[in-house]
């Protein structure tokens, strides 16, 4: 049996609370739970009544005689790269939640150590642990579609005063003298621009790599420090372009996620995370009739390689060029938009960009970016540039 042990418990991690709750899990037990505001957790009851040890800290729990194999990181984000060093020496194998960290030589650094250790470190872009998406990697690359030529995907999901007062980071550029960069495209809307990357690259284990990234970000609520919208277009080394629209700043509860693949055999679409692959000699497949896996398959994959002994297809390789894509969009200026709507009150208070929906649609379906959307002039905008923002 598998020892487990959850660090962070406020806003994800309350998700991992959730399946150790609701649900048998095979091989894997919960052994101590590292949360300084415990307390405010619904789940105390549970953690109590199973009689889990609870600390305040991390050194804390390292320095206890409580011993676990895997380590689940849903701290914030700014103590991931502390915290995974630690564990990692201290023997542990490690499922963390994106952004890992906002630092490509702290990524680097934290591949040296886990290779070093001997244990692993997955990463939670719970998409590309699906079977289906899995299922869809195994046929690109064997080359039932032919060479990949393009791809896009849109995901939007509005968020509120509420998501934005949840934690310290939520929209900062720093959080605890550390860079954040919280936006859709780094933390919440990351999931589909990391299964576009993932899902092209030469190996199971890899993806493509970032070379450029061109476009549009918007910023409709006005007590953040990023943006909160974007489209753009992202060049690869391997020459496949793909293009990407996120936005939190809609009236719309969500909108998609799509994505679309195109081959030169034909194409791979999905809708609402349901795929469909159209060949060219007329063939479906439908990706939609395979499992997906457990709601938190991250988890039970980690478990499962702990207790194997082999290492998880989403690593700390697999990700950094998610995080090389954060670090290249920040460098495009951002639109601030100054009569975005407010919608709603209290915590649901909502900014909405107009006309952003409409226009990211339609740049979709055309495999375009939008130079602004603000093309009528009726919106107040002003151009921030990047160095400003990181000079915060």
């Amino acid at each position: 049996m598998v020892r487990v042990v959850l660090i962070g418990i406020g806003g994800y991690g309350e998700n991992y609370l959730k399946e150790f709750s609701e649900r048998e899990i095979p091989d894997g037990t919960l052994v101590a739970v590292v949360d300084p505001f415990i307390e405010r957790s619904q789940y105390l009851p549970f953690i109590e009544r199973i009689s889990v040890p609870v600390f305040k800290d991390l050194d804390d729990f390292l320095k206890s005689q409580v011993r676990g194999e895997l380590a689940v990181v849903s701290s914030p984000i700014h103590t991931h790269y502390e915290y995974i060093k630690k564990l990692l020496s201290h023997g542990y194998d490690i499922l963390t939640e994106k952004p890992v960290t906002i630092d490509i030589e702290r990524m680097n650094d934290l591949i040296r150590s886990e290779r070093e250790s001997g244990h692993f470190v997955a990463v939670g872009y719970q998409l590309c642990f699906q079977n289906d998406v899995s299922q869809m990697k195994k046929d690109i690359l064997a080359g039932i579609y032919g060479k990949p030529i393009r791809a896009k995907a849109l995901r939007m999901m509005r968020r509120d005063r509420k998501y934005y007062s949840r934690t310290g980071w939520a929209g900062r550029l720093k959080a605890g003298g550390e860079y954040v960069l919280d936006s859709p495209l780094s933390n919440a809307c990351a999931h589909h621009a990391e299964a576009m990357l993932y899902l092209l690259g030469k190996s199971m284990d890899e993806t493509l790599h970032v070379s450029s990234v061109s476009g549009s970000l918007y910023k409709g609520r006005p007590d953040i420090q990023n943006y909160d919208a974007a489209a753009i277009k992202i060049e690869t080394q391997e020459g496949i372009p793909l293009y990407y629209y996120t936005a939190h700043s809609i009236e719309e509860k969500k909108i998609g996620p799509y994505l679309e693949i195109e081959f030169d055999g034909g194409k791979i679409v999905g809708d609402d995370d349901a795929f469909k692959g159209y060949l060219n000699d007329g063939r479906v497949i439908d990706y939609s009739r395979i499992d997906k896996g457990e709601r938190l398959k991250k988890l039970y994959d980690s478990i499962e390689c702990t207790k194997n002994k082999s290492r998880p297809l989403i690593s700390l390789s697999t990700s950094i060029e998610h995080v090389n894509l954060v670090l290249k969009t920040e460098e495009l200026p951002v639109y601030i938009v100054y009569n975005a709507e407010l919608v709603g009150e209290g915590d649901d208070e909502t900014y909405v960009i107009p006309g952003l929906s409409e226009s990211f649609l339609s740049s979709y379906r055309q495999w375009e970016i939008p130079k602004c959307i603000m093309g009528d002039n009726s919106h107040k905008i002003e151009k921030e540039n990047s160095k400003t923002r990181r000079s915060i």
